[in-house]
């Protein structure tokens, strides 16, 4: 195994382990981006990073797991054509866009203004922090992780609920 597919292997356990976590899953199914979308953006993002360099479509779509219409996988199926993943990259930048604009919307109008947002950046750095902690204990089954994690989605709940609409979510 060349150095190329350890780490195409590498980036592939990462992208499980984190499409897996419980927050980003928590996270994911309230943003304006659909699984696949948010999967594309980071493989997208990360291995061009890592490569130091831009990484042709093709490649990236070997990383990104295809899926029938059930959303399973098939056997011996790896990736996407480097169309499709364009394609979706396409969807979930325009999305990642659309919401930016729509934050700085509200700051505008005065609806999520710099003091209002305090909140919102402060439990960003939280959660990072989380993030960073998971990375050092990971593998271990930490009963103080697993509560700061419900103590975040809780936080990130309540951040939101002015926001939501009866019937909404």
């Amino acid at each position: 195994m060349d150095r190329a597919d350890v780490e195409l292997n590498e980036l592939e356990d990462f992208l499980r382990r984190l499409l897996g976590d419980s927050i980003v899953s928590r996270l994911l199914s309230s943003s304006n981006l659909t699984r696949i979308q948010f999967e594309t953006l980071v493989i997208h993002f990360l291995l061009d990073e890592s490569a130091g360099r831009g990484v042709q479509y093709s490649l990236k779509g070997l990383l990104r797991a295809s899926r029938n219409a059930r959303g399973r996988r098939p056997r011996l199926a790896r990736g996407v054509t480097k169309g499709a993943f364009r394609r979706v990259l396409e969807q979930a930048c325009r999305n990642v866009v659309k919401s930016i604009y729509t934050l700085i919307l509200l700051g505008y109008v005065g609806l999520l203004d710099t003091p209002n947002l305090a909140p919102y950046i402060e439990l960003s750095s939280l959660i990072s922090s989380y993030r960073e902690r998971l990375r050092l204990d990971y593998g271990e089954s930490s009963p103080h992780l697993k509560k700061l994690e419900e103590q975040l989605i809780q936080l990130v709940e309540e951040y939101a609920k002015p926001f939501m609409v009866a019937g909404n979510f």
